[in-house]
């Protein structure tokens, strides 16, 4: 996967990661202008069109969007670095608005279950997180929920919410 798809990915995931709970919180839009400010993350990625374009298909495809997320996941060989990266990106998006929506710790679990990543890596580089742990909860959503019945079962947010957010993350990149 070449530096771009990557970053789309990595936009992707942050798209999902806020749509999961059902609701799209301005300090979620706002850790995403952060981390295109004061990362390189999204680099070379037009964030409103990409924003754009993922709105569309989920109007299009509804919750699917989700579940192709984790194919494209399963289905393509990362680098550690690069599934740290995405772990990352969606814990910025699940911890900024100070809330764990019982959607948001499904999706970090089954997101977490796509990755090769060693849970001693993790730990060293995030330290413990409270989201990851393995507990009686997680272990029923990993063993229970397939990707595609997570994706059925979750209510996403109106598009209107996200056509909102178009205007916010497009300044981002200036």
């Amino acid at each position: 996967m070449d530096k771009v798809e990557f970053k789309k990915l990595l936009f992707k995931v942050a798209f999902c990661t806020m749509a999961c709970d059902g609701h799209i919180d301005k300090r979620e839009i706002d850790e995403m202008k952060a981390m295109d400010k004061n990362t390189s993350f999204f680099d070379g990625v037009d964030l409103s069109g990409e924003l754009s374009e993922l709105i569309e298909e989920l109007g299009l495809k509804g919750a699917k969007v989700i579940e192709e997320l984790f194919s494209t996941l399963r289905d393509n060989k990362l680098n550690p670095i690069q599934e740290l990266l995405i772990l990352e990106v969606a814990i910025r998006i699940i911890n900024s608005d100070q809330k764990h929506d019982d959607n948001e710790i499904r999706f970090i679990h089954l997101l977490r279950a796509k990755l090769e990543l060693h849970d001693e890596t993790i730990t060293d580089r995030f330290g413990d997180v409270a989201l990851l742990r393995t507990t009686a909860f997680a272990n029923n959503i990993i063993v229970g929920d397939s990707d595609a019945r997570f994706a059925k079962n979750i209510t996403l947010p109106e598009l209107s919410e996200f056509n909102d957010a178009i205007s916010d993350i497009g300044g981002a990149s200036d």
